[in-house]
C-alpha cells in the first residue's frame, strides 16, 4: 500500500477582481475605504435598524477623526476595545484603530463577568469605546487591565470614572479633532485586529490578523458570489462576529454595495425587515432559519434571491418554497482562516455535509491523530496551509502554546472532522470535540441534533457527552421547545428515528441556551452543570 504524504492543492475559486484590485503589498482595508469613499461618496454603505445611515464619505471622515483622537488620547499603536452592538460608531472605531497603527479588539456585547474580564485583560486594550448601557458590565469587573480611558456612546447615565479609569462622552471626546488624513497606509503584513474565537470549548483565544488577511477574508466572498454595487446585503448577526463584519459589512465595502445591520434577531419579523431593506442577499445561521420556519408562515414581497445559511436547515426545500428564495451553504471559514469561498450555486447531487472545493491557492487535507494524510473517503481532522503569505491569522495573542499546537507539523488544524472524495470535494462531519463515545460507538452530536430539530415542537437543541459510570460517555440532550414539551414523548419519538445507541439517556427542557456571538451553543457551560438536578430526566436511572 502506498503511503499518503503531503497535502492536496485546492481546485476551487482563485482570487477574483475585488481581491486583486491592489497588488499584494497594498492590500489593506484602510486604502479600500479611502478609495470607495472617493468613488461612492454619499451612497449608503451601512444602515442600522433601517434608520441610521452611514455613507461611504461619512465612514472615511469619522474613521480619521477617531484615529486622530486615539493618537492624542492613548498614542499611536494602541489596542482599542469595541464594546458595541450594531451601531454607526462601530466601523469608524474599528478602522480608526488601524489608521492609528494599532489593533481593533471587538468585544462580545453579551459578555460579562470573568469572560469579559479575560478578553479585556488579555488583549491589552488601552481604550474601550462602549455603549453607555454596557458600562455597568465594565464597572462590575475587578479591574480593567491596561485600560486607561472609556468612551461612552449613546444615551444613559455614565460615571465620571471607573476606579482610576476616566470615562468621557463620545461627542466630547471627538470635539477637538478633525478628519485630517494620515499620509500613508499600513503595510499588508502588519497586525491590525485581534478577533477572539467563539469559545465553544473553553476560554477564548485571540486570533491576530494581518492587514492582507482582513482584506482577503471579505474580498474572496464578494468575488465568489458576485456581489456588485447594485446589491443590498442584510443580516441580524452582530458586527463583533466574523459573519456580519467580514461577510456583510466588508463584503459590501469591497463591492460598493449597501449593507443593512440589525441590532437584534427577530424570527417573526425577519422577512418583513428584509423586504423593507430591499435586500438581495442575506446571511443567517441554521438555528435562525429553523426559528424563522416555526414563526413565519409566509413572506411579503421581497428581493432576497439568496440566503447564505450554515448549517442548512433540515427542511431546506420547504424553507425555499415557502419563502421564495435560494439557500447557499457551500463554504467553510473560521475565525482564523477562510479557505473556501462561498459558492453562488449549489452543487448537484451532493449531500448536506458538502463544504465545497478549497480555494486554488490553498493546500488542504484530512489527517489522522498522527497528522498522516488519509486517503479519499476516510474521516479525520481537516487541515489547511495557504500558498499565499499573510492570508490567514498570524498567531494567537499571548498564547504560544495554542499557536504551536494549532500549527503543528506546518498545518493549520481546524478541529473539524471531515473527509474528501476522489474529486477533492470536502465534506464536514462535525467538531472533533463533539464526538460522543458511547458503548463502543462514535456518535456525531450534529447528526443527532439534525434529527431532533425535525420534531415539530423543538426550536433548538444541543447534544453532548457526559461521563458514564460504565466508562466512556452517555448522551445528554437539551432542548428549547415552542410548547410545553413532554420529554418522555420526545425520547419515545427518538427511539423510532435513531439507532438505539444514539437515544439520549438524559433529556432537559430549557428556556434558552448560553451562546457565542455566532449563535453557537456553549456546550462546555452546559457540561459544567450537575446531572443531579430536578430539571434533568434520567431515563436509565439505577
Amino acid at each position: 500500500m502506498t503511503e499518503q504524504i503531503g497535502l492536496l492543492r485546492g481546485t476551487g475559486f482563485d482570487l477574483g477582481p475585488h481581491a486583486t484590485r491592489y497588488p499584494t503589498e497594498e492590500r489593506n482595508m484602510i486604502r479600500l475605504l479611502a478609495d470607495q469613499a472617493a468613488e461612492y461618496g454619499d451612497k449608503a454603505w451601512l444602515i442600522f435598524d433601517g434608520t441610521d445611515v452611514m455613507t461611504y464619505t461619512d465612514a472615511w471622515s469619522e474613521t480619521n477623526r477617531v484615529a486622530n483622537a486615539l493618537a492624542s488620547t492613548v498614542g499611536e499603536g494602541a489596542h482599542v476595545g469595541l464594546f458595541l452592538q450594531n451601531q454607526p460608531e462601530f466601523m469608524p472605531v474599528f478602522y480608526g484603530a488601524m489608521v492609528n497603527r494599532g489593533m481593533a479588539v471587538p468585544l462580545n456585547a453579551q459578555a460579562q463577568g470573568s469572560l469579559l474580564h479575560h478578553v479585556v485583560d488579555h488583549s491589552d486594550v488601552a481604550l474601550v469605546v462602549s455603549r453607555a448601557d454596557l458600562i455597568p458590565k465594565l464597572a462590575d469587573l475587578d479591574d480593567l487591565g491596561s485600560v486607561t480611558h472609556v468612551v461612552a456612546v449613546g444615551p444613559g447615565e455614565v460615571p465620571e470614572s471607573i476606579g482610576s479609569v476616566s470615562v468621557v462622552r463620545w461627542d466630547d471626546w471627538l470635539l477637538d479633532f478633525d478628519d485630517g488624513v494620515r499620509p500613508d497606509f499600513p503595510d499588508y503584513r502588519e497586525p491590525c485586529l485581534i478577533q477572539y474565537t467563539s469559545g465553544t470549548t473553553g476560554m477564548q483565544k485571540g486570533a491576530v490578523y494581518p492587514h492582507q488577511f482582513l482584506y482577503l477574508y471579505a474580498a474572496m466572498y464578494s468575488d465568489s458570489i458576485g456581489i456588485t454595487a447594485d446589491d443590498v446585503c442584510s443580516t441580524p448577526m452582530p458586527l463583533y462576529h466574523v459573519a456580519a463584519l467580514h461577510l456583510i459589512a466588508n463584503t459590501a465595502l469591497h463591492a460598493g454595495a449597501t449593507a443593512h445591520l440589525k441590532s437584534r434577531f427577530s424570527a417573526s419579523r425577519y422577512w418583513e425587515e428584509a423586504a423593507a431593506d430591499g435586500a438581495t442577499f442575506s446571511i443567517i445561521l441554521g438555528p435562525m432559519a429553523a426559528l424563522v420556519m416555526k414563526n413565519s408562515e409566509s413572506a411579503p414581497d421581497h428581493s432576497v434571491a439568496r440566503i447564505f445559511c450554515v448549517p442548512p436547515p433540515p427542511n431546506m426545500g420547504e424553507f425555499e418554497n415557502r419563502f421564495r428564495t435560494k439557500i447557499l451553504w457551500h463554504a467553510f471559514g473560521q475565525t482564523e482562516i477562510s479557505p473556501l469561498g462561498m459558492r453562488p450555486d449549489v452543487l448537484a447531487g451532493v449531500t448536506l455535509d458538502t463544504l465545497g472545493y478549497p480555494a486554488a491557492w490553498m493546500d488542504f487535507g484530512v489527517v489522522d491523530d498522527a497528522d498522516r494524510l488519509l486517503p479519499p473517503g476516510e474521516i479525520g481532522e481537516i487541515v489547511f496551509r495557504p500558498a499565499r503569505p499573510y492570508s490567514m491569522f498570524l498567531h494567537y495573542y499571548k498564547n504560544p502554546e495554542a499557536t504551536l499546537n494549532t500549527f503543528r507539523n506546518f498545518m493549520f488544524h481546524t478541529g473539524d472532522l471531515g473527509y474528501y472524495d476522489e474529486d477533492g470535494l470536502l465534506h464536514y462531519k462535525g467538531r472533533k470535540v463533539e464526538r460522543i463515545r458511547r458503548r463502543g460507538e462514535n456518535i456525531t452530536a450534529s447528526e443527532l441534533e439534525f434529527v431532533v430539530l425535525a420534531h415539530q415542537d423543538v426550536v433548538e437543541c444541543a447534544a453532548y457527552g457526559v461521563p458514564s459510570e460504565f466508562g466512556e460517555e452517555d448522551v445528554k440532550l437539551d432542548v428549547v421547545a415552542r410548547n410545553d414539551l413532554d420529554v418522555e414523548s420526545l425520547r419515545a419519538w427518538l427511539e423510532e428515528k435513531v439507532p438505539r445507541y444514539m437515544v439520549p439517556r438524559y433529556i432537559e427542557a430549557r428556556d434558552s441556551f448560553p451562546k457565542t456571538p455566532s449563535e453557537r451553543v456553549q456546550k462546555y457551560l452546559l457540561k459544567e452543570l450537575s446531572l443531579d438536578r430536578p430539571e434533568v430526566r434520567d431515563f436509565e436511572a439505577r
